[in-house]
């Protein structure tokens, strides 16, 4: 273990700097909370059917195929193939959101689980027409993290400053991570030009944070970039691997700390409380959803998939339901993104669980929360997504 540079053991993209064995197991566990959530390393590709051969009925359903790549949507699936590896469904782990594309293009998806804003944006450019938004569940995460000595509160205090955004196999430009960064510096007055930006790949980035090593020792970065980066952008389990790394004793690693809450930054919405956002959920084919027999096997899913959401958040309150659940969770991240050299400590699922840094809802409707969905992703995306984006079942 100990000549593991990141959770992404193996995968591709620029060399990162030579660093100690210390500095790649923090890179390991911070990482990792993007590892899941944010981070995945190497390429896409289909895993192996959940469903099995237990009843007559199971098998005569054509499942669900869903592609998604590692994000936190995808853990309230991991947990409902767990508790009934019967279900009518098929996961399918692709590396980054092009990945996502490709499944599409090829006809070879029915479903995604991804954030709201790039489910919006493949819809509005075309590359998945007739994807529809049926369910929201990812309602926290996404953070600015800094030195806790630097005394970060806001975007203001990092003018000028180095700042690292991280996507999961590359710098994430563009992706899920970049737009609602961008879109949290537009609400503080903020613009990307005020900012000296690198985007890494969550590999090469952890360790450079933790480390505060100079942003030019990687060549992604702009060589005029001498200074440590100042902060982070993160999304949860990531921020919480990365606090809980540095704080380790004999870590040799700056302390960090949560120091950029994004969700409060967008005020103005009232079909969900400030310190919320509707970050991700389930996107299903138009052509699955209104063919009657598909569509009873996506609603199966989709009530597994809300059953088990239910239950990773009411076991923040038993410590024993709530390890048990990380760990379910973990090992199938390395069931399903192992073949990337991708893994999940089950501790820093739980921690940001219980934390309540990471959140998912099942109570909220599409019809509740639809008119102010749509004015936030036409903030974010820059444009309203069609009202045939949003479906109700």
């Amino acid at each position: 273990m100990q000549h593991q540079t990141s959770p992404c053991r193996g995968g591709s993209g620029p060399a990162a700097p030579s660093y100690s064995s210390r500095q790649r197991i923090a890179a390991m566990l911070i990482a990792l909370g993007l590892s899941a959530l944010l981070g995945a390393c190497g390429g896409g590709g289909a895993a192996k059917a959940a469903t099995s051969a237990s009843s007559a009925s199971a098998q005569a359903q054509v499942p669900l195929r869903v592609v998604a790549t590692p994000n936190p949507n995808v853990f309230p699936l991991l947990l409902a193939m767990a508790n009934n590896p019967a279900l009518p469904v098929v996961l399918q782990p692709v590396a980054d959101s092009s990945g996502i594309d490709s499944a599409f293009a090829a006809g070879n998806t029915d479903a995604a689980l991804a954030m709201t804003y790039t489910m919006a944006k493949k819809v509005i450019t075309g590359k998945v027409p007739n994807l529809q938004l049926v369910q929201v569940n990812d309602w926290r995460g996404f953070w600015m993290v800094a030195p806790q000595s630097a005394g970060i509160t806001s975007f203001a205090q990092l003018v000028g400053q180095g700042v690292l955004v991280s996507g999961p196999t590359s710098g994430g430009k563009g992706g899920g991570p970049d737009l609602i960064f961008q879109a949290a510096l537009h609400r503080a007055g903020q613009s990307p030009a005020d900012f000296k930006i690198c985007y890494l790949p969550m590999m090469q980035a952890a360790p450079m944070m933790a480390q505060q090593l100079p942003m030019n020792s990687n060549p992604a970065c702009d060589p005029s970039f001498n200074m440590p980066p100042t902060a982070i952008s993160l999304v949860e389990p990531a921020a919480t691997g990365l606090v809980m790394q540095t704080l380790m004793p004999m870590s040799g690693a700056v302390p960090m700390t949560r120091a950029i809450d994004m969700q409060v930054l967008f005020t103005g919405y009232t079909a969900w409380p400030s310190s919320q956002l509707p970050h991700g959920g389930v996107g299903v084919l138009s052509t699955v959803l209104d063919d009657p027999s598909r569509s009873a096997t996506a609603q199966v899913v989709l009530q597994a998939y809300r059953a088990a959401a239910d239950a990773i958040m009411a076991a923040r309150g038993d410590p024993q339901a709530l390890q048990q659940i990380a760990q379910t969770i973990s090992a199938g991240i390395t069931t399903y993104y192992g073949q990337y050299g991708l893994s999940l400590p089950a501790p820093v699922i739980a921690a940001s669980l219980a934390q309540q840094e990471l959140v998912f809802r099942t109570d909220l409707t599409m019809a509740a929360i639809q008119p102010d969905l749509n004015t936030f992703l036409t903030e974010v995306i820059g444009s309203a997504p069609p009202a045939t984006f949003y479906r109700s079942l």
